[in-house]
């Protein structure tokens, strides 16, 4: 064998070199060739070993990197032999003598001695640092865990005889197995001290005064609370029915009051944090109900963030056909996430409404075509969905937490699943064939049936621009068509000017209605239709603007006033307002894009502070978390820069950029990652090499749209709720976190969109620079 063949063998096979440098200096050299190396060839095993024996002899020649070093040079000796390195050069020394068991050998001469070596060094230290730099800890949408260590401050006080002669005091902290209680002055009592405290009636704990006996630990003062803490530990002879009892009434409680201080600080700043991201995200939650062996859409929340981002009326539009939904839903429960597409396009016998997923359309060959047609005709929307599942304990929580009874919401007892949407058309509405395709004629499966279910939104207050209060009924009423003919339809709810009505669906109806409702006094009154759904049969209505008008007015106040037990709980907004919250509180704990928290700062990357990530998110492929700690680089840090930095953070930050789409590609053979520019992803000749890269199965895609959206304000609607508990406890901290609340400047949303672009890659389709990105690219 030629030496030149000998060189390439050993630098084809040098990782298996550097595996048996330990077993040569353990003498178990054979041993490791067996274990590393059975199939090769008994030439190639040779070569190896003998590259290893020679690696590992001992040497007495002196290094000098200075040729190349990028760094002052120090002289020193080791081993007694003479050094002259950089201090890049004395760790690649430092790290090559304790691979070969401290000894001064062939190979750490040639290590240190290597130029390509210490340039390879010398960028995995840059690497490490970038990757350190983007490195941010996370936070999990599930709410914290605190187990045994749970502790309330309940709102009741315990006393005894034998403790501060009998006076009440408050208990700052009830665990499973303690006790702490607040006093002004240190008191009489030692550590060791059994005392037998009487817990007064309370609901769901005792149904009249017990006595629980304790045995004193410590007592300390607490600074926060300004007050003296004895902290008791219960006997171990307590009756175990009292014991479990008490930790029932805990965790009954532990969402309806607050929990002892430290924990209630790290449960408003999770409860407080996941709202932030709620009330900036692009996703618009939709709750669904089992329907037969399917769901059904039942109803949507509306933020400022996802009313902005996406045509929330389209968006709605594209989940409503029954047909279609049955697909998306089984696709759902299937993948937890789908693709759907709605719109129009043009044939011979003129335009169709067309609803298909993704799927469906790959499944029948027409992915291509059908996007095609629909971008031709530009009138049609791209929803991505994912689905969760809502547990009966998430309903409970969020039933306690805002105090609603489940018997008056027995419909939002019903909820099974919440599915997050947004619209994605950006990134498909330049589409076209790269080449041609065949147009099959159009499945009766791709077409709106026409029959389309209801969904319902809630939304915060301060989108709502309902200026009266409206109260929920159900009364008859007459709408009078002619002088001898009226329609009966049904009063839904009523205002002191106005009033839902529920008419035959399909009805004509004039733009001015005399309507009668003989319960509520109300004779021929005229009305001005506000709005109408034909397929719907709603028609909200409001007064003229006459002299009758006030006196209607004041009829309705008066009603109103007589039977205010009544009209409270059918009160609109009383009702909606527990309904946002209810649906709020499940949103918050399943949200489904990978989203980093932003704050305030001087240093771009000390901006990011928290991570939060649901527990099944694959967002973060193709690279992964190291317990708590997510790695940013691969989605924000230049490429090819020997420093940390990010253009795409400082555009973001500054307004110039609100979206990107990071790609890269896994390369099978030996799972290297190729970063991919977004502009020769979707409009360069690279695209078709990915595509018959991806047909040979030598790659796979992964391509991530990074969204960041500006915080719409310091406060979400449910601020004044995460602390209301804190505030009763401490009101120093409670002002902490309220000013903290304007720190937060942007929440960034990471989300994996590879299943989708993969798929348009393989259909040949290509997207056509338009002015906006060509301005883009030339900015980049």
């Amino acid at each position: 064998m030629s030496v030149g063949e000998e060189e390439q063998i050993i630098k084809q096979y040098q990782p298996l070199i550097r595996a048996l440098i330990p077993y040569e200096q353990d003498n178990r050299l054979l041993e490791g060739i067996n274990k590393f190396s059975k199939r090769l060839p008994s030439s190639v095993r040779k070569i190896v070993k003998e590259e290893v024996v020679r690696l590992t002899s001992l040497t007495d020649a002196s290094a000098d990197n200075s040729a190349f070093a990028q760094f002052p040079v120090m002289k020193f000796k080791h081993f007694g032999i003479p050094m002259r390195l950089d201090k890049v050069g004395a760790e690649i020394l430092k790290s090559e003598t304790s691979l070969y068991q401290e000894r001064y050998t062939v190979g750490v001469f040639e290590s240190v001695m290597n130029s390509d070596f210490y340039q390879t060094q010398i960028k995995r230290d840059q690497f490490k640092k970038i990757v350190d730099a983007f490195k941010v800890e996370s936070q999990s949408f599930t709410d914290i865990d605190f187990g045994n260590d749970i502790a309330v401050r309940p709102n009741f006080t315990v006393s005894s005889p034998d403790f501060e002669k009998g006076r009440h005091c408050t208990v700052s902290s009830l665990s499973f197995t303690g006790l702490a209680v607040e006093t002004k002055r240190p008191p009489n009592v030692t550590t060791g001290d059994i005392i037998t405290f009487t817990i007064p009636e309370v609901m769901g704990l005792t149904k009249e005064p017990t006595e629980i006996t304790y045995e004193l630990d410590t007592i300390k003062y607490n600074k926060h609370l300004g007050k003296y803490e004895s902290f008791f530990t219960i006997s171990s002879e307590t009756d175990l029915s009292l014991l479990n009892q008490l930790k029932r009434y805990i965790k009954a409680v532990s969402y309806k009051q607050p929990l002892q201080r430290d924990l209630e600080i790290e449960r408003a700043m999770q409860d407080l944090e996941r709202d932030r991201i709620l009330e900036n995200s692009p996703w618009m939650p939709v709750f669904l109900a089992a329907n037969k062996k399917s769901l059904k859409p039942v109803i949507s929340l509306f933020t400022k963030a996802n009313v902005e981002h996406n045509n929330a009326e389209l968006l709605l539009k594209s989940l409503q056909d029954k047909t279609i939904f049955d697909v998306l839903a089984e696709e759902l429960m299937r993948y937890n996430e789908a693709y759907i597409f709605y719109g129009k396009i043009k044939t011979k016998s003129g335009e169709i409404a067309i609803t298909a997923t993704h799927r469906q359309l790959l499944a029948l060959g027409q992915l291509n075509a059908i996007v095609y047609l629909l971008v031709k005709n530009n009138d049609f929307i791209c929803t991505q969905c994912r689905l969760d599942d809502i547990t009966k304990e998430d309903k409970q929580k969020a039933f306690a937490i805002h105090d609603i009874a489940s018997k008056d919401f027995e419909h939002l007892g019903a909820i099974s699943h919440v599915m997050y949407c947004r619209d994605v058309t950006v990134y498909l509405n330049t589409l076209t064939l790269s080449e041609k395709c065949e147009f099959k004629p159009l499945a009766k499966s791709l077409r709106a049936s026409g029959e389309r279910w209801h969904i319902d939104y809630v939304m915060e207050e301060a989108l709502d621009r309902r200026s009266e209060t409206r109260y929920v009924i159900d009364k008859s009423a007459q709408i009078k068509l002619s002088l001898l003919n009226s329609l009966d339809v049904r009063v839904l709810d009523l205002s002191a000017s106005g009033m839902k009505l529920l008419v035959p669906v399909g009805t004509d109806l004039q733009s001015e209605l005399r309507v009668s409702v003989p319960d509520l006094k109300i004779k021929n009154e005229k009305y001005r239709v506000v709005h109408y759904d034909k397929s719907t049969g709603t028609v909200r209505l409001c007064l003229q603007d006459d002299g009758k008008k006030s006196k209607t007015c004041a009829n309705v106040d008066a009603m109103v006033e007589e039977n205010t037990a009544y009209f409270k709980l059918r009160d609109v907004a009383r009702i909606q307002r527990a309904t946002h919250r209810f649906i709020w509180e499940l949103a918050v704990r399943h949200m489904p894009s990978l989203s980093v928290l932003c704050v305030m700062n001087r240093h771009i990357l000390d901006r990011l502070k928290t991570v939060y990530q649901s527990d099944t998110s694959d967002d973060l492929y193709p690279f992964s978390r190291t317990q708590n700690i997510i790695p940013l680089h691969g989605f924000f840090a230049d490429k090819a820069q020997s420093k940390p930095k990010s253009l795409m953070l400082d555009a973001m930050f500054k307004g110039a950029m609100d979206h990107s789409l990071v790609v890269h590609c896994v390369r099978k053979s030996d799972n290297r990652l190729v970063y991919i520019k977004e502009r020769d992803f979707l409009y360069t000749k690279l695209r078709s090499q990915i595509q018959s890269q991806l047909e040979e199965e030598k790659i796979q895609i992964s391509a991530t749209d990074v969204t960041a959206i500006r915080c719409h304000g310091a406060i979400t609607p449910l601020t004044k709720k995460r602390l209301a508990q804190l505030s009763k406890l401490d009101k120093a901290m409670y002002d902490k976190l309220e000013t903290m609340q304007a720190g937060y400047t942007h929440c960034i949303f990471v989300t994996n969109m590879s299943a989708l672009h993969h798929d348009l890659v393989m259909a040949k389709l290509i997207a056509k620079p338009t002015q906006t990105n060509s301005e883009k690219e030339g900015a980049a």
